[in-house]
């Protein structure tokens, strides 16, 4: 630990010294400083860097070339997105000031190296949130977003190169999401274990896999129940502003407006609730006739799971009548690339990594295929 002494000029005036112990040499070392402001400043900076004054030398060095901080670099970054809505850029306000505001923020953007990054990545590591170490997932995130502001960067001429290529991440001991597939009957047992009111709505999540934000946000409008396929389309779905207030907006992605075909056998329970919707209210809604949320639903949802008996520590989420859906269609010979298109997914990787250890004989099948294909 360094400390701070206070020592009295012949002049009348005071000065601050940082001291400590050099770790790379086991020396005392002392600098000086006028006001009792950069001493602490310089404190902090010293216990940062391990008592090196080796490393001190070199952040003070890189600080003395001046410009654009890494901090208000991303910043920056972030004014320029065209693309990010007003939830998204209040996520990255706040990632910026819990996660760059100190040793790898206020360094010159102009003066960061791989090696900053380096240590920018194990300080991530040894950062914990609500009494948990990060995840590999959350550092990768932040990198990522540090990676595009260097990209910035370098289009603006603060730097000639990105420090963040080449680095490799820490991996994620859980390397998969965490899903419950549900089979058909138990999917539908937790429907019918719901209040009279939330049956249809929880059916539709069952039957469409559409998000929740996406089906509670349909209008009447949006469903097509007559003809040879009857369907909902998706165009918009709930989202955040910057002050955490809600406004209907575009769903996730490009790919996500999309139409997806309904069973007739939830039609039938459908139809009535569609045809008594008036114009500019949405199909499911509360008793109070509002929008549902899912931050108040969940207790209708854990009430029903609660009935039917699932254990409090392995219980199905809402959003798992999503993952549940894609089970259930790929089980029923839907291909990969239809299951992509109907959940929205902007890219068919996507779905792979989460759903193609469902179809454990699809290599044999591609065999069949290819060799019925080659024939001569």
């Amino acid at each position: 630990m360094a400390s701070i002494r206070e020592r009295k000029r012949a002049d009348g005036t005071t000065s601050h010294a940082v001291l400590w112990r050099d770790s790379d040499t086991g020396k005392q070392t002392s600098y000086p400083w006028d006001s009792e402001h950069e001493a602490v400043r310089f404190k902090r900076l010293v216990e940062a860097n391990g008592n090196s004054l080796s490393a001190v030398e070199k952040i003070l060095e890189k600080v003395s070339i001046g410009g654009p901080t890494v901090a208000e670099n991303l910043q920056r970054h972030v004014e320029l997105l065209t693309s990010a809505g007003p939830d998204q850029i209040k996520r990255y306000g706040a990632a910026i000031e819990n996660y760059f505001s100190e040793r790898l923020g206020k360094l010159p953007v102009a003066a960061v190296e791989h090696e900053d990054v380096v240590l920018w990545i194990k300080y991530m590591q040894a950062t914990t949130y609500k009494g948990k170490p990060l995840s590999a997932k959350t550092i990768a995130n932040h990198h990522g977003l540090l990676s595009a502001s260097m990209e910035t960067a370098i289009r603006l001429k603060r730097r000639p190169d990105n420090p963040c290529r080449g680095i490799k991440l820490p991996k994620d001991d859980a390397t998969e999401e965490k899903m419950y597939f549900l089979s058909a009957q138990a999917s539908l047992d937790i429907v019918k274990a719901h209040r009279d009111r939330y049956q249809v709505f929880v059916a539709c999540l069952r039957a469409t896999g559409a998000r929740f934000g996406e089906v509670t946000a349909f209008y009447a409008e949006d469903f097509q129940l007559d003809g040879t396929t009857p369907s909902v389309r998706v165009e918009r779905a709930w989202k955040r502003d910057g002050d955490n207030r809600f406004y209907i907006g575009p769903p996730k992605t490009k790919k996500s407006r999309r139409t997806i075909s309904l069973p007739p056998s939830f039609v039938r329970d459908l139809r009535p609730i569609v045809e008594a919707t008036k114009p500019g209210q949405h199909v499911f809604r509360t008793t109070y006739d509002g929008p549902i949320r899912h931050a108040t639903f969940w207790q209708f949802w854990n009430e029903a799971v609660e009935a039917l008996a699932y254990p409090k520590d392995d219980r199905p989420r809402i959003h798992d009548m999503r993952h549940t859906h894609a089970s259930l269609m790929l089980a029923g010979g839907m291909s990969i690339y239809e299951l992509s298109r109907r959940l929205g997914h902007e890219s068919i990787q996507t779905t792979i990594d989460r759903y193609s250890h469902l179809v454990p004989d699809a290599h044999f099948r591609a065999i069949d295929i290819a060799e019925k294909a080659l024939e001569a």
